[in-house]
């Protein structure tokens, strides 16, 4: 039988084509040129609901060493071995800082938010990149360079983001060229985590919820 750790690779990769569908890719090298180094930030900010470990988001896994990485590597469980972050895997996020300098981590897996219009139309999904914040540093989800980058996958693909917190916070940004005016949303809403592959965020367009949000 082929072991798990070859069928994987070490690295993972995502190609995205000209219209928006992506693939992940395993690798034994990287193909951005990028690596993990010292940084565990997602073994903090990210959900591991599996038997045998439930680590909530926004609570380091015990596994994780600080500056040295996985505890048990080797023997690391499914959902950490088909994952990675788009600093590792996506070219776009090139000349970003690397997560544990910036306080974020972008999510491979993209998500959808459900969106409840005002005159009471029929509700719709509108796909989003997930970006994982550390709550001790909140304003971290304005950086520029996370900014800009919001902005190229609205450009690109229409793709919205949402930014987690945790498990139950969390808002949506809009960019200008999926907003209907053309200017920065922020959207707060209730957040339920379903599954590890399929994490549904239902928005609301009522109650104040709706401001502009700073470029």
């Amino acid at each position: 039988m082929t072991d798990t750790i070859e069928l994987a690779g070490d690295y993972m990769s995502l190609e995205v084509d000209e219209k928006g569908a992506a693939t992940i890719r395993f690798s034994t090298t990287s193909i951005t040129g990028r690596v993990c180094g010292g940084c565990t930030l997602c073994c903090k900010l990210l959900p591991i609901p599996i038997e045998g470990l439930l680590k909530p988001a926004g609570e380091r896994c015990r596994h994780a060493r600080a500056g040295k990485g996985c505890g048990i590597y080797a023997q690391r469980p499914m959902p950490c071995r088909t994952w990675a972050c788009r600093w590792v895997a996506d070219r776009e996020t090139a000349g970003m800082p690397r997560p544990d300098r910036c306080h974020y981590v972008i999510d491979i897996q993209e998500d959808y938010v459900t969106l409840a219009p005002f005159d009471g139309g029929e509700p719709f999904k509108v796909g989003v990149i997930q970006v994982w914040v550390d709550p001790a540093f909140p304003e971290a989800a304005r950086a520029p360079e996370l900014r800009a980058y919001m902005l190229r996958m609205a450009e690109k693909y229409r793709l919205a983001t949402i930014v987690r917190f945790d498990s139950r916070r969390a808002y949506t940004v809009f960019p200008p060229p999926i907003a209907a005016d053309g200017q920065w949303h922020e959207m707060g809403g209730s957040v339920e985590v379903r599954t590890p592959a399929e994490r549904e965020v239902t928005v609301g367009f009522s109650d104040g919820e709706e401001r502009t949000a700073i470029g």
